[in-house]
């Protein structure tokens, strides 16, 4: 038992823990875009179905919900230009 605990604590160590505030930002950042792009995708489909369905609102939604995923695609080029002007 306690070989099995070193082994899983010495192997997964880098992947569960940053060694820096910077590395943890950016593991935040990363799981964040992630997380954006699916909900965006979410948002599409339930915007897809608002169409479908032929509600007044659904053009707009179906706009918002496309930039929205614009510029979850777009943030880490954004991010990157940000930390050049630093």
């Amino acid at each position: 038992m306690k070989w099995s605990f070193l082994f899983f604590t010495m192997v997964y160590q880098d992947a569960a823990w940053a060694r820096s505030l910077k590395a943890s930002a950016d593991k935040l950042a990363n799981e964040t875009s992630r997380v954006a792009l699916s909900v965006g995708l979410f948002g599409l489909i339930l915007a897809s179905m608002y169409l479908m369905l032929g509600r007044n609102d659904a053009g707009e939604k179906m706009t918002k919900v496309l930039m929205g995923i614009c510029v979850c695609m777009c943030a880490p080029a954004i991010m990157s230009f940000m930390k050049g002007l630093a």
